[in-house]
């Protein structure tokens, strides 16, 4: 039940202030107050409306609790997220908010990489997916862990990006410079296109378009649907820009040469906001719906962020 607050309303009249004194003899008065008039008597300040203001800030704070979305760990830091939150619809002392996940470069937990060369990861919206330049592999996780379900070879030799289109893993190949659509999660591969240069190094799906990187022209590429063709282009915020993902409003790109990740303004070459990377090589990135998830190939880990909400009224 949406609270219901009360309308606070002044008390307004003439000589509001105005007492009588009673002596009672004994050395102590008594006050009355005696105000010439009262136009409005005014909202009284009672133990009733002030326990109302509590209970309200005490259902208020459950709720959030319950939902997933706060915790004491949390409390000088922002609205904490979990794996799991619903973002739309919140009422907050009747005022309905949209609740945004916003990246940050706080680290919430990591863990080692299948192999020792990880380049790319996405997420199928149970399990986080990875590949690995070195072993040449592509890996089904079990969920968001070290554990691995299942993996098969990767379409050619270099596997440098991976992406999900709901349906499909599509993952790009720095040797064959292609980038393929896969069966499902499997090695099977239904198309293939030239990707836009020669260097792709990182994928992402914006639920509508392709979004490539490529690291040596230094450039991101807008695909028409998941096609060859190019429907927009732009240089990359580093020189290097070596993984991509999309958060449902904005990309998120890495870069090698900086070591940064970058928050655009929807899919712009416009930064609102970057950090510094995990370690020094971040090579792939992707979103759960919550936390942003990188990984390096410097280190052979696979990192998982943590995430602020935005309040959006």
């Amino acid at each position: 039940m949406s609270y219901v607050k009360t309308s606070w309303v002044a008390r307004t009249g003439t000589a509001l202030k105005r007492f009588l004194f009673t002596d009672n003899g004994d050395g102590s008065m008594d006050l009355t107050a005696d105000p010439t008039g009262v136009s409005t008597s005014g909202t009284p300040f009672t133990t009733e409306n002030m326990n109302k203001i509590e209970t309200g800030i005490e259902d208020a704070h459950v709720g959030l609790e319950n939902n997933g979305l706060i915790d004491n760990t949390w409390v000088n830091q922002g609205v904490k997220t979990t794996d799991n939150p619903t973002f739309a619809g919140l009422t907050w002392l009747g005022v309905e908010f949209q609740l945004q996940p916003y990246a940050t470069g706080q680290i919430k937990s990591s863990f080692a990489s299948p192999s020792v060369a990880p380049t790319g990861l996405t997420f199928d919206g149970t399990n986080l997916i990875s590949c690995d330049y070195s072993s040449d592999m592509i890996y089904i996780h079990d969920g968001k862990s070290a554990a691995y379900t299942a993996s098969f070879a990767s379409p050619a030799g270099v596997p440098a990006g991976l992406a999900f289109d709901g349906t499909n893993l599509i993952s790009c190949d720095v040797d064959t410079d292609m980038i393929y659509i896969h069966d499902g999660k499997t090695s099977t591969i239904t198309d293939s296109f030239a990707s836009p240069s020669g260097s792709p190094y990182g994928l992402t799906f914006d639920g509508t378009n392709l979004i490539s990187c490529d690291l040596y022209t230094d450039m991101i590429y807008i695909h028409d649907g998941k096609s060859a063709a190019i429907l927009s282009s732009f240089d990359s915020p580093g020189g290097l820009p070596s993984g991509l993902t999309f958060d449902g409003t904005n990309l998120i790109s890495c870069d090698a040469g900086t070591d940064k990740i970058y928050i655009h303004d929807g899919k712009t070459s416009t930064i609102t906001d970057s950090f510094a990377s995990p370690s020094t090589d971040p090579y792939g990135l992707t979103f759960d719906g919550t936390n942003l998830i990188s990984c390096d190939f410097g280190t052979d880990k696979i990192y998982i962020h943590k995430s602020l909400l935005q309040f959006i009224g």
